[in-house]
Parts: C-alpha cells; sequence; structure tokens
C-alpha cells in the first residue's frame, strides 16, 4: 500500500511539474516573441508593426513548445542531454512556426529579422529559469545534507546536478578565488615605481590619439567627444583584456588543474575580476574628472551603473568560461580571438555615436555583445538620459544567457581539463 501510494505521489508530482514548466515556457514564449519586437523596433514603429506581429503569435508559439514537448524536455528526471534537446526543440519549433505562418497569414508586416533573433531571446530565457532552479535545488540538497550528514546521497542525481554544482562550487571557495585576484594585482605592480597609475596609461594614450584622429584629423566636433570616447574604450578594455586572459586560466595552469581539486571555474573567473579591479579603479580616476572638465551635472540615471556592470559582468565572465573550455581543446582559439576582437572593436559604438549608426544597421550593432553595455554608460553619464529598453533587453539577454551558457559549456567539460593540459 505503501509502495503504491509513493507511486501515485511521485507521478502527480511529475504531472504538475510538467504542466507548470509547460506554462512557463508558453508564457516566456509570448514575452520573448513581443520582446523580439521591441528590440528591433522604437515605440513609433513596434506600434505600427504589434497587430501584424501578433497575427503570427500563435504559429510561433505552438510550433516552439510543441516541439520542446516533442524533444522530450518536460520530463520530470532531466537527462543529460536536456541542453541541446532544448536548443533543438526552440530552433526547429521556430521554423516551423515561421513555415506555418508563412502558408496561412502570409508575411506581410511581419520583420524576417525578428525570426532570427526569437529564438535566441527564448532560450536564454529558458536556460535563465532552468538553470536557477537546478541551483535551488542543490542549495536545498547541501543543507539538507549539512543538517543531516547521515543522509544517502544518490550519485546520479550528484552527476544530474554537476552543472550547477560547478558554479556552487566557486562559491563555496571563494577564498581561494579572492587570493588568486589579489596575488595577480600584487604580481601585476609588484617591483613597479608608479604601481597602480600605469592602468591609467593605456586608457589614456588610447584616448589622446583617438582624439587626435578623430577631432583633428577627421575634423569631428562633437562636443564632449573625448568624455564619450573615454566611456567606451575602459568598457571594451576590460571586457577584451578579460577575453584575452581567459584563454589561458585553463591551459597555463596544467600543474595546479592535475594537482589540486577545486572548481576549476574559479581560474576563469578571476581573471575576469583581476580585470575588473582595475577597471573600477580607472573609472574612479577618470569619470569625476570627465565629468567636471564637461561640466555634466550629477543625474538619477547614473545611479543605474552598478546594474548595467553586474550585467556586463556576468557577460564577461560567460565570455571568460567559453573561451577558456574552447583553449583548452583547441589552442588556436587565441589567434582566432585576436581576430574577433578587431571586428568586435568596430562593431561597438567606441569611437562613434549609436544615434548616427543608420537604421538598418542598428539591430546588428545593438547585437554586438558589449554594445548595450557602452551606449547605456554613455546615456548615464554623458547624456543624463534613462537608457532604452532595447538596451535593457540586449544587455540582460547578453549578460544572464551569457554567463548561463558559458557555465554550463564549462563544467559540461571541467572533467577533460587534466587530460587536455
Amino acid at each position: 500500500m505503501h509502495t503504491a501510494a509513493s507511486g501515485l505521489s511521485e507521478t502527480t508530482r511529475w504531472s504538475r511539474s510538467t504542466t507548470v514548466a509547460f506554462l512557463l515556457d508558453t508564457v516566456l514564449a509570448v514575452a520573448c516573441y513581443v520582446a523580439t519586437y521591441r528590440l528591433r523596433f522604437g515605440d513609433e514603429v513596434f506600434s505600427r508593426f504589434l497587430p501584424y506581429a501578433l497575427t503570427a503569435l500563435p504559429f510561433i508559439v505552438g510550433g516552439q513548445v510543441s516541439a520542446l514537448a516533442l524533444s522530450g524536455v518536460y520530463r520530470y528526471r532531466e537527462s543529460r542531454r536536456w541542453l541541446p534537446r532544448l536548443i533543438g526543440g526552440v530552433v526547429v519549433g521556430s521554423a516551423a512556426g515561421t513555415a506555418l505562418s508563412a502558408a496561412i497569414v502570409g508575411m506581410q508586416g511581419i520583420s524576417r529579422a525578428s525570426f532570427v533573433i526569437n529564438p535566441l531571446l527564448l532560450v536564454t530565457a529558458l536556460f535563465a529559469w532552468r538553470g536557477a532552479m537546478r541551483l535551488r535545488r542543490l542549495a536545498l540538497r547541501t543543507r539538507a545534507l549539512k543538517a543531516n550528514p547521515q543522509i544517502m546521497v544518490d550519485r546520479a542525481d550528484e552527476e544530474e546536478a554537476s552543472v550547477t554544482a560547478g558554479m556552487l562550487g566557486v562559491i563555496r571557495h571563494r577564498e581561494l578565488l579572492r587570493n588568486l585576484v589579489l596575488k595577480n594585482l600584487k604580481l601585476k605592480y609588484r617591483g613597479s615605481i608608479f604601481g597602480f597609475l600605469w592602468s591609467l596609461v593605456n586608457p589614456l594614450v588610447m584616448v589622446t590619439v583617438y582624439s587626435l584622429a578623430f577631432t583633428y584629423i577627421l575634423g569631428i566636433r562633437t562636443e564632449g567627444f573625448v568624455f564619450l570616447l573615454l566611456i567606451g574604450v575602459l568598457t571594451w578594455t576590460f571586457f577584451a583584456n578579460s577575453a584575452s586572459m581567459s584563454t589561458g586560466a585553463i591551459v597555463d595552469s596544467g600543474g595546479l588543474v592535475k594537482s589540486v581539486f577545486f572548481p576549476r571555474a574559479i581560474l576563469p573567473i578571476s581573471s575576469v575580476l583581476f580585470n575588473l579591479a582595475q577597471y573600477l579603479l580607472t573609472m574612479l580616476v577618470f569619470v569625476p574628472v570627465m565629468l567636471l572638465v564637461y561640466q555634466v551635472p550629477l543625474s538619477p540615471p547614473m545611479l543605474l551603473y552598478p546594474v548595467f556592470l553586474a550585467l556586463q559582468l556576468l557577460c564577461t565572465m560567460g565570455f571568460a568560461l567559453l573561451l577558456s573550455t574552447a583553449t583548452a581543446s583547441y589552442r588556436d582559439v587565441r589567434h582566432i580571438l585576436e581576430i574577433a576582437l578587431s571586428v568586435l572593436f568596430w562593431t561597438t559604438p567606441v569611437v562613434y555615436q549609436f544615434d548616427r549608426v543608420p537604421e538598418v544597421l542598428r539591430l546588428p550593432v545593438l547585437l554586438s555583445p558589449m554594445s548595450s553595455f557602452v551606449v547605456a554608460y554613455q546615456e548615464m553619464f554623458y547624456f543624463g538620459r534613462w537608457p532604452d529598453v532595447s538596451l535593457w533587453m540586449a544587455a540582460v539577454l547578453y549578460g544572464v544567457g551569457g554567463f548561463v551558457v558559458g557555465a554550463m559549456v564549462f563544467v559540461s567539460f571541467e572533467y577533460r581539463f587534466a587530460e587536455q593540459v
């Protein structure tokens, strides 16, 4: 009797969890579809395109959630391959929904670009809530084990939760993380006469060179151009230096990886935090000076800086985790990254204003990883304006989505690092 009751209870629980997951995915699919159009168009154009977009919504959302169900995502015990099932379901469902919509209601007034952006937004949203739930389950399991060490643990469950266990392991080993960051800072400035002042030289030289080139050679006389340039250069330097250092985070620490047990994610994350420390110190020196020089008054939008900085930090960590994982398998990633950073620099509004980008190119520029953060900082610090909704959406997409994807990939391949370095 007890066994039957337990089985019935588990079946009921499976049914309820599946229903909740299905409904939540449906709500997110609708929200991401509408958000895609808002990201693609401004306020006036968005209101004009929305009625046409809503005609295709049932087909797109229906195709997405149906494909997710057929892919086997909605199961009580998630398999190890739930990630490719999730991505495949969204991609196939979006394609099927688009084809069905084109056949029934046509494509008049419907943005083609939205069908490319929408799956990316939806995969990020589905990643985020599933990752959060797995973190919560693992935290509850860890708390229960601490309260009662005699509890028997199913090793299969431990393996299944290893993706989020790796990230929680970084928190548990935060003292090691802090010591690595401090060690890198001390080594960088050890024996140096000017110490931290050397960190100010590189952005100062870049700003000077670009200012001379664009102001006196190309004749750009935008008021406060140096301030706008400085904000972009500092933001970009933080990202580029973190990405470059992360490629060697695993491969250059072979002895440590092979001999000591600790969460390997600490290595690329410590390189990001090391560059974050330098970035913040530089911002604390340059930004107040620039505010005084150009007589920019303090404004409420500046209070949003910590929020966008947190999203930028998550995005940078995600890229660092991805790059360190890729470099462990393919050493050519370091050389490819040098070329990629050169391209990304010019697709980021650092040496030009986003408002002056042609309308047809604004979306591709905005989808460059650092564009939303650079433009948001310029809006807050120089123009004194609240960041646009599209900036929020792009920043959240890259911040949350980039970190989740990076963490998933890193921890999935972490067990191979000892053999690859």
